[in-house]
């Protein structure tokens, strides 16, 4: 998908935020960022198919699979993911 102008201006602006960091600091986010971004969607699927085994009540584990799974939606909307 293209970058509208918008988007390129924002994630400019991120990388040059981002790069007045100490390196320290700026591989914490990093590998934080990383962290997050490979196991949430993971985690959602992992707690819908929990519930479907426990024979789809949608019940308290459907419930937490939709709050995961909106995090993972925001965490695609961050420019973060482009700049690290």
């Amino acid at each position: 998908m293209a970058l509208n102008e918008t988007q390129k201006t924002a994630i400019a602006n991120l990388r040059t935020e981002m790069q007045k960091l100490d390196p320290d600091a700026y591989q914490r986010i990093r590998e934080d960022f990383y962290r997050i971004a490979d196991n949430l969607k993971p985690l959602a699927d992992a707690l819908e198919m929990a519930d479907a085994d426990l024979g789809a009540k949608a019940g308290p584990l459907l419930d937490e699979h939709y709050i995961f799974a909106q995090m993972y939606d925001l965490l695609r909307q961050s420019n973060l993911g482009g700049v690290v």
